[in-house]
């Protein structure tokens, strides 16, 4: 709590005058590179601000001190949310932004913001690594006792030798595509971290230069209790599936945690 605090409060304050400056509450700017420059400052803050509660949460979920608070809610109103935050992203990259929730996807008995953050963290990764132009789905089914959702892809995929670092904190994989791009890898550590704390599975599949699905299961009816999967850690290797189950691409490279 104590290192939170002292890391929160003065970003923050970044975010906060930078934002005041940025609507000129203390006068207009006297030049366009000001503005520029103080957008980027609050931009930077954020981004800052993010790594560090993505770490804090990590550190949490690895340290067994991550309480969850699970609720009954509608699990369409989760993706809504999601959809109203990622929009701007989306957009800005010309990428169609879309849900698939079936009917009976019904309610949830999970934490809510845990699962909020599963979804921001699957949809930004999607958008960030698929090119312009592309599209990003969420989906949502009920099977049995268990809520199976999904974030598939248009982008770049993942090539076979990169699965052995997917969800490791400050892996990211790298290739002449994402190179453009800086991250920290923690989003999908964080990921694995929640679903594991909700007695939940998360699976990965992806073709690479076609796209990639990241579908996660969580019991309906809320987690039994902590689960002993709080590292998250991915226990399959990655196979090429064969066959034509549904969901499954010929050739494609699937992990199971």
């Amino acid at each position: 709590a104590v290192v939170s605090h002292e890391l929160r409060t003065p970003l923050n304050a970044i975010i906060g005058f930078s934002d005041m400056l940025l609507h000129e509450m203390f006068g207009p700017f006297g030049d366009p590179r000001q503005k520029e420059y103080v957008g980027l400052v609050r931009d930077s803050g954020q981004h800052l601000l993010n790594v560090v509660t993505s770490i804090l949460d990590v550190s949490r979920i690895e340290a067994g001190a991550y309480a969850t608070e699970p609720e009954p809610f509608r699990f369409a109103e989760a993706v809504d949310m999601c959809q109203s935050m990622m929009r701007l992203q989306a957009e800005a990259k010309n990428i169609r932004l879309a849900a698939q929730i079936a009917p009976d996807a019904g309610e949830i008995n999970a934490d809510r913001r845990a699962v909020q953050q599963i979804l921001i963290n699957l949809v930004s990764n999607a958008i960030k690594f698929t090119p312009d132009g592309g599209k990003v789905v969420v989906g949502a089914k009920r099977v049995g006792s268990r809520l199976h959702f999904w974030v598939s892809d248009t982008g770049i995929g993942i090539a076979e030798e990169d699965f052995v670092n997917l969800g490791k904190p400050f892996m990211q994989i790298q290739n002449d595509y994402t190179r453009r791009f800086e991250g920290t890898g923690l989003g999908l550590s964080l990921v694995k971290g929640l679903v594991a704390l909700h007695d939940g599975t998360m699976s990965i599949e992806s073709m690479p230069g076609e796209g990639t699905t990241v579908t996660i299961s969580l019991p309906v009816n809320g987690p039994r209790g902590r689960s002993d999967k709080s590292d998250g850690v991915l226990a399959i290797p990655a196979l090429k599936t064969k066959g034509h189950a549904k969901g499954d691409r010929n050739g494609s490279l699937r992990k199971t945690a």
